[in-house]
């Protein structure tokens, strides 16, 4: 059995096949717009380059947002087309969730962001819970100075930081603890790990009524 994990969030993105046992295939990369338009090719390549078939595939994992309404909407489209021609399984995961899981375990809470355009990032915040980072309350808007005025004691930031953000967070030395470009990276792997736990455990979406994650705000269409 093998699941595909295809994250579209932003312009940040990723494919990659897991069996259960080992990652067969991972590819990450970072495009000048959110189109998604190499994504059936890139899932062709990766099949092609494993030797995997298709009749391997059961399952799809798929980042549900928040991030770029293009990407999360072409994504998701191309994830509910394969489901219903090859009768897979859908399992979506929070973008959020899978910055959060690339980060070791700590008693400090986690702060993960995406770059959700006009100078602002989606972010969601993480405690320690039962062995693994759970969220706890909605994810927000806000610009980069507005979660520095928010952290009042340690805290890990992980996600997409620019070099602007990671100056004014820097600012809370004592309390903003800012992971590495390369721990930053959100990988589809993680993706395709949480996916499968989930599909294992029965914890399937069906395709119908299904929408990505949009952070509200007060302007007409979605941020990016």
């Amino acid at each position: 059995m093998t699941l595909l994990a295809i994250d579209s969030s932003t312009h940040a993105g990723g494919l990659a096949l897991y069996d259960g046992n080992r990652i067969r295939y991972e590819c990450i990369w970072t495009r000048p717009d959110t189109r998604g338009a190499d994504l059936a090719p890139g899932i062709q390549s990766a099949f092609k380059q494993t030797g995997l078939r298709q009749s391997d595939l059961k399952a799809i994992g798929i980042a549900i947002g928040p991030g770029s309404y293009t990407g999360l909407r072409t994504s998701l489209a191309l994830a509910k087309g394969m489901v219903l021609a090859y009768g897979l399984t859908l399992v979506a995961i929070p973008t959020l969730d899978i910055i959060a899981a690339g980060l070791p375990l700590q008693e400090k809470p986690l702060a993960a962001v995406l770059q959700a355009g006009r100078g602002r990032l989606a972010v969601g915040w993480y405690k320690e819970k039962k062995g693994r980072w759970q969220n706890h309350g909605s994810p927000a808007l806000m610009t980069s100075i507005a979660l520095e005025e928010s952290i009042n004691k340690p805290t890990l930031i992980c996600g997409e930081l620019n070099e602007e953000d990671r100056r004014v967070l820097g600012r809370k030395y004592k309390n903003a603890e800012i992971a590495s470009p390369a721990q930053c990276v959100r990988r589809p792997a993680l993706l395709a790990e949480l996916a499968w736990a989930r599909w294992q455990a029965g914890e399937t979406d069906e395709i119908r009524g299904l929408a990505p994650i949009y952070l509200q705000t007060s302007e007409a269409v979605p941020a990016l």
